[in-house]
This record gives structure tokens, C-alpha cells and sequence, in this order.
């Protein structure tokens, strides 16, 4: 999510990017579910001693509002409160219905004031709100407008209950008029800390988890996702091996005069738009891309994931290629063409280094699939007879023959095309 998105009002405390501030609040709303069921057991437990004490301590100074059963109706309400947060619409609806929960316990608060004697009233009947008040702005997780909005409200209610009933009045009522304003203030002023460094977090967190999947989408530009996963696991060197694989090379024709003739701009240019045409190829067919030198390419099949049809896919993704270079060429008004090799056998694999290092392929299949590429024919596919024994009647194959193969000495030998097309001839 970029800065913008991301940028707060500090008056308000909300996000300029709504799609934010719902993240924002949905992930609140997760995080306040165990606080919050606290809050109302807390709110149960309080009620129900305040009330025993009341009933036991002060039997026959009770109206009808300080009979038992009302703590009964207060703990089923409270009940009810604690099931509702286990519902979608709590998720979805976190500050209405914390909202509500706490108009339900300032009422409570307000009934836990007045079950006490009047002297108790005047001096200390004010200490179930300020429990009240703590709550509302400690556990309830109430974002700023909503904590303001039921703190204010409930000091009002407490105030007006008891001017209308006429159990405060004068000196007392001003008394507690400014100790409970005087708290919810406070109160204020910490919600308002506490959220501005909620969203803080909210932001670095979001800022932390972007760069972590930029990190990882980096890493598996480098190394297959299964060999990352084994490096940040260990630090224990990785090495694979699999004797069933198909390697395969691939060289742009007459690159060197073409890099004479263009710039180092275009010429840059025109290698990626060929090996993005590659790249694309490869994760569609399957194949591991290893890497590139200069203007060749090399992948392979069967390895880190094992395949039994290694040899098919890269030869699926070589009949691929030689139809990516010529749409490339007609594009740009280019002459490109490729010699691809294939040769199938077994391999070492691993990563090698500590700093820029590479998944890389080791062993004789590597070195005669390289030979394939260079003994090969310009828009062809040149593959070995280990290759061609796997690749059934998939594909249309044209012997060649016996061929000197450098440091290999004569080998038999194959030139593979789509089915139907023309074979070519000669040699590169």
C-alpha cells in the first residue's frame, strides 16, 4: 500500500484511504475480541460483589432498582454481550456494538452507585464510574469518536440521574461532576495516544510486510521457491542430485555482429525483451530458468521438482522458444534466430556462495547439452539420443546421423521441430 494510502489525519486519527481504514479496523476488531470479553467478565464480576455487598450491608435501604434480580437481568444482558461478540457482524460492526456494550455496563455503573447509603453517595458513590471509566478507555479497544461519544455520555447520565432524583445536589453534585469529567479527560487523552500509536504500528507493520514480500519476490527471482524455503530454514549448504533430468541450451545466432552494429541501449533492450519471451515460457511448461550469459540461455527439467515427462516439457518449451524469437524478430524488424539444445541425464544441483549467489547445474548432462546447442542448426532443436529415446511419437525427430561432438567424440543425434514443419538442413 503506498505512502498516500497510508497517510493519517491526526485530528481525526482516520486514514486518507478508506480501503486502509477498514483494513484497519477489521484487524482491531480481531485484536480487541479477548480484551473486550475481559472487559465484560470484569464488568460481572464487579457488579455481582457490588450488589451482594450492597444487599448484605445495606438490607432495607433498597427500592425496586436494587432488588437481586436485577443483577440477574444485568449478568443475562452481559451474557448475551459476550456471545454477540462471536458473531460476522460484530466483526463488521466492532465500534456500534462496543458502543452499545458500553452504554449496558454505564448503566450498571449508575445502578452500582445508587445501591450505596446516601453517605456513601456523596463521598465515594462515584468509584463504580471511575472502575467504568477505566474500562471504557483501558479494554474496550473504543476508537477515539466512539470512546468520547459513550465516556461523555455516561457522565452526562450519571450526573442528571442523580440531580433528577435528588440524591446530589449543590456542593456534592459539583464534586462529582469534576472528578468524573475531570477523569473522562484523561481518559481522552489516552484513548487518543493509544490509537494515534495503534495506527503507528498499523502503518509500520503494513510498510514491514511489503518490503518482507518484496524480499521474497527477489529471492524467488533467484532461487526456486522450494530451495529458498531450505535456505532461510538452514545455513547447511544445498545439494541436490537427480538422474532424470533434460537440460536445456539456448544461443541467439550472430549475436556478436548484431551487438557491433547497436547501441548498448537497444542492444540491452532486445536481450530482455527475448529472455522475458523465455521466462514467460519457462513457468509455463515447468522448466527451472538456472541463468543467462551473455546472450544464452539455460533451463531445465526434472529438477528441484522431480518429473516424469522432464524430457517433453523441455521440448514443449524449445518448440516455444523458437516461435517467441521469430514473433521478436518480426517486431522489431530483426533476422533472429536460435540454436537450442536438449540432452536428458543425470545432474548435480545446488546453490553456490554466500553473496550473490545462484541455483546452479553441475555434471556431464550440462556439459553435452551444451555441446548440442553449439553443434546445432540455426531455428532448430538439436537433442541427443538420450533425449530422443524419451520423447516417444510426441514429436517429429530427423536424424542427423553420426556427429563429432566436441569432447564427446561421434554421437548420434537429432533435430527436432513441430510436428509437420520443415527440417532443416546443414549445420550452424
Amino acid at each position: 500500500m503506498s505512502d498516500t494510502a497510508m497517510r493519517m489525519n491526526r485530528f481525526t486519527l482516520r486514514f486518507a484511504n478508506p480501503d486502509a481504514e477498514q483494513k484497519f479496523a477489521l484487524e482491531q476488531a480481531q485484536k480487541s475480541l479477548r480484551p473486550i470479553r475481559i472487559a465484560l467478565i470484569t464488568t460481572a464480576v464487579l457488579g455481582t460483589v457490588f450488589t451482594l455487598v450492597g444487599i448484605l450491608v445495606f438490607r432495607g435501604m433498597f427500592s425496586a432498582l436494587q432488588r437481586p434480580w436485577m443483577l440477574g437481568v444485568f449478568l443475562a444482558v452481559l451474557a448475551v454481550c459476550i456471545a454477540a461478540t462471536r458473531s460476522r457482524f460484530f466483526m463488521h460492526r466492532n465500534q456500534w456494538v462496543l458502543f452499545g456494550f458500553a452504554c449496558i455496563v454505564s448503566a450498571e455503573g449508575i445502578h452500582l452507585a445508587y445501591t450505596v447509603s446516601h453517605e456513601y453517595l456523596t463521598t465515594r458513590g462515584y468509584l463504580p464510574m471511575l472502575i467504568y471509566l477505566f474500562v471504557l478507555y483501558g479494554l474496550f479497544r473504543l476508537r477515539l469518536p466512539a470512546a468520547t461519544a459513550a465516556g461523555v455520555l455516561s457522565v452526562c447520565a450519571y450526573i442528571g440521574f442523580f440531580f433528577g432524583t435528588g440524591l446530589l445536589s449543590g456542593p456534592d453534585l459539583a464534586r462529582h461532576a469534576v472528578v468524573l469529567f475531570s477523569v473522562n479527560a484523561l481518559g481522552m487523552v489516552i484513548c487518543y495516544q493509544m490509537e494515534l500509536a495503534t495506527r503507528r504500528e498499523f502503518i509500520a507493520m503494513r510498510a514491514l510486510g511489503e518490503e518482507r514480500a518484496r524480499s521474497e519476490r527477489l529471492l524467488l527471482n533467484i532461487l526456486p521457491a522450494s530451495i529458498a524455503e531450505r535456505l532461510k530454514a538452514s545455513d547447511a549448504a544445498i545439494a541436490d542430485h537427480s538422474d532424470e533430468v533434460t537440460v536445456l541450451f539456448a544461443d541467439i545466432v550472430g549475436f556478436t555482429p548484431l551487438s557491433a552494429r547497436k547501441t548498448p541501449q537497444a542492444l540491452v533492450e532486445l536481450l530482455d525483451r527475448v529472455f522475458t519471451e523465455f521466462d514467460a515460457l519457462a513457468e509455463t511448461h515447468g522448466l527451472e530458468k538456472i541463468k543467462t550469459i551473455g546472450d544464452a540461455y539455460m533451463a531445465v527439467a526434472g529438477i528441484p521438482e522431480r518429473r516424469a515427462d522432464h524430457a517433453q516439457a523441455a521440448a514443449r518449451m524449445a518448440q516455444g522458444m523458437l516461435e517467441a524469437i521469430a514473433r521478436v524478430g518480426a517486431d522489431t524488424g530483426e533476422a533472429l534466430s536460435v540454436r537450442i539444445g536438449l540432452h536428458s541425464g543425470p545432474v548435480v544441483a545446488g546453490v553456490i556462495g554466500r553473496k550473490k549467489f545462484i541455483y546452479d547445474l553441475w555434471g556431464d548432462t550440462v556439459n553435452t547439452a551444451s555441446r548440442m546447442e553449439s553443434h546445432g542448426v540455426p531455428g532448430a532443436v538439436h537433442c541427443s539420443e538420450a533425449t530422443a529415446a524419451l520423447l516417444g511419437g510426441e514429436f517429429a525427430l530427423s536424424a542427423r546421423g553420426p556427429v563429432e561432438v566436441e569432447g564427446k567424440g561421434e554421437m548420434h543425434t537429432f533435430l527436432l521441430m513441430a510436428t509437420g514443419a520443415p527440417q532443416p538442413a546443414g549445420r550452424a
